[in-house]
């Protein structure tokens, strides 16, 4: 896939977040379960301290706070009891939005 066909394919997804008002989110599945079932995540938008729209994934139980969006990729991070922080880059031209 070339990346001009990644921005084409993303652009659906990321219209939608940068969409979302505060305290609204969406769901869409990305990556699969153990049993090969796509897995859903909701994208949650919020005002910061600064007026300025900050978003959220979350799974069922875990979330990651979102440090940058991109063209086609949007990277998240998290700090762990011990203050080691994980990052993921998460390709939005392999989510797909559900409607619920």
């Amino acid at each position: 896939m070339t990346y001009q066909d990644k921005i084409k394919q993303s652009k659906k997804v990321l219209e939608a977040i940068h969409g979302l008002k505060d305290d609204e989110s969406i769901v869409v599945t990305y990556g699969k379960t153990f049993k090969g079932e796509p897995k859903e995540f909701s994208i949650r938008a919020y005002k910061a301290y600064n007026d300025e729209m900050s978003y959220s994934i979350w799974n069922s139980f875990q979330g990651m706070n979102i440090d940058k969006i991109g063209k086609t990729t949007m990277r998240g991070y998290t700090y762990d009891m011990m203050s080691q922080k994980t990052t993921w880059t998460f390709p939005l031209y392999e989510m797909n939005i559900i409607n619920k």
